[in-house]
Parts: C-alpha cells; sequence; structure tokens
C-alpha cells in the first residue's frame, strides 16, 4: 500500500458516496441551510431539530449552562429556540454532529480523532473570539463554524480509511506516515470539494480550500483568522507538535487583521482555558 494507491481508493469513494458519508447528518445540513431563512419559522425549525433526539438534547442543555441561560430555566427546545436565536442553534447542532463524527471502530486510524477535535474545536473558539475582538466585519458564529470547518477534510479522509480497514482495502496496521501523507496532500482540497457538493455557503468552502494555501485573498478576513488560528495552535501545540518559539505577530495574518501582541497573548490564554473546557462526548 502506497499514497497513490490509497489516493485512488479515497477519490473511488468519494465520486460515489459523497452525500452519503458520516460527517454530518441530514437534520444538521438542513439547520445550516435554513437557519438565516426569512421563510422557515421557529416551531418549524424546533420541529426539524426534533428529528434527532441527540441534537435535541445537547442544545437545550446548552440553552440551560452558564454560558448561555437566563435566571429560569428552559424545559422546551422551543423556548431554547427562543432564548438562542435560530443562527446559535444551528451552530451548536454543527457542533455536536461534528463532535459525534470524530470516532472510528480501528484504532490506527482513533488515535488521530482526539488531536483533530481538540484542534477543530480550539480553531473555532479562536477564530470566534478573533471576530468579537479584532477590527472586522463578520459574524461571530460564521467565523466560529469555519474555525470548525477548516479541516473537515481530514476527518472525511479518516472515516473514509477507517470504512476501508472495515472492508479489508487497506491493512489495520496502515502505517501513519502513509495516512499523515494523505492527511496533508487531500484534506484541504477534498474537504472543499465536500462542502460544495453539500451546498454549505460559499463562505465555508473558499475557507477549507485555501487555509494552507500560499496563494490566498488577502481581504477574506475570515480566512485571514483560520490561517492564523492555524498558526497559534502551532505554537500551543494544539493538534501539532509545539513550537513555542514561534513569533505570530510577524505572520502576514496578523499583520493584514492589524492585531497586537497584546490581543495574541490574550487570545492565547484564552485557548489555554477553552481546553479545559472542551467537552469530549454528549454524555
Amino acid at each position: 500500500m502506497n499514497v497513490a494507491h490509497l489516493s485512488d481508493l479515497i477519490e473511488t469513494e468519494f465520486n460515489k458516496n459523497n452525500k452519503q458519508l458520516p460527517i454530518f447528518n441530514s437534520v444538521v445540513l438542513e439547520l445550516q441551510r435554513l437557519k438565516y431563512s426569512k421563510q422557515i419559522t421557529m416551531q418549524q425549525f424546533t420541529d426539524l431539530i426534533m428529528r434527532d433526539q441527540v441534537l435535541a438534547g445537547q442544545i437545550l442543555k446548552a440553552a440551560n449552562s452558564a454560558f448561555y441561560g437566563g435566571l429560569k430555566q428552559v424545559t422546551t427546545l422551543l423556548g431554547a429556540v427562543q432564548r438562542l436565536g435560530m443562527g446559535r442553534v444551528g451552530t451548536l447542532a454543527m457542533l455536536a454532529a461534528q463532535m459525534l463524527a470524530h470516532k472510528a471502530k480501528h484504532k490506527t486510524i482513533a488515535n488521530y480523532f482526539p488531536g483533530l477535535w481538540q484542534h477543530s474545536y480550539i480553531s473555532a473558539n479562536g477564530t470566534q473570539w478573533l471576530s468579537q475582538h479584532v477590527d472586522v466585519q463578520v459574524n461571530p458564529d460564521e467565523a466560529f463554524l469555519c474555525g470548525l470547518f477548516h479541516d473537515i477534510g481530514r476527518l472525511f479522509l479518516l472515516k473514509t480509511l477507517d470504512t476501508f480497514i472495515t472492508q479489508g482495502l487497506v491493512p489495520a496496521d496502515l502505517e501513519t506516515s502513509i495516512i499523515d501523507d494523505v492527511l496533508a496532500i487531500k484534506h484541504a482540497d477534498i474537504g472543499y470539494r465536500l462542502l460544495c457538493q453539500w451546498e454549505l455557503p460559499a463562505i465555508y468552502a473558499a475557507i477549507v480550500r485555501d487555509h494552507h494555501s500560499p496563494n490566498y485573498d488577502e481581504d477574506n478576513q475570515l480566512l485571514l483568522m483560520v490561517r492564523l488560528m492555524d498558526q497559534v495552535c502551532q505554537k500551543l501545540g494544539i493538534g501539532y507538535p509545539p513550537q513555542p518559539a514561534m513569533i505570530l505577530d510577524n505572520t502576514p495574518e496578523a499583520r493584514l487583521l492589524k492585531i497586537t501582541p497584546t490581543q495574541l497573548m490574550t487570545l492565547e490564554e484564552r485557548l489555554l482555558d477553552c481546553l479545559l473546557e472542551l467537552p469530549l462526548n454528549l454524555d
């Protein structure tokens, strides 16, 4: 088994089955399409969520958390949607779905998921924080999802490899060097194609495609924030081997965003706090 052969198998699977993959369920995808629609009522939005009881329970739990909750406990999903709004509920549903997807049957693949989930979650929180503390004109919920989605290609590739092992197409002891090469080479392009196939807003697909590209749109503030967050995670060792000597305020993204060293220091402190709050399951 080599990288070229494995890449061919992945492309065949993608072309055959790209809309049936266990990364998002149909409810979550529909929520993303409808959450800002003027044609859907809160009751219709709530009824859609109720088709997935795991998501419904997680959203109700979040609505009563210390971060979102009011003085009065919410006991119905409609009450949760009224408290948080459809946009925020759609974002929480996507977070829950992503969390559930970071699982594998085979140890070779499962070993990748804790670091990937940690990196995606911290990137989402960091990108959202930047949207609220740097002089940019972006929606904080969209910023959160851009950070959450940017490595969706890695998730797809790992889930596909897990399936291949189950089917006997690749060995259970597949070399990690081959897996690492496939992830590095293919994740941005295949993640971009996935989001296009799923018909999610183009802003997310562009982030996935260009978050490592040497040629990128310097006017795309969401992209700049995600790229900067990737480098912050590298410095802190979140999903990467730590590089504490990195000087983040010298990066092109930090200069374009006009972010100060003090803001970067505050961001790093915020992310380390987020690590302590990291949700590991939906129990």
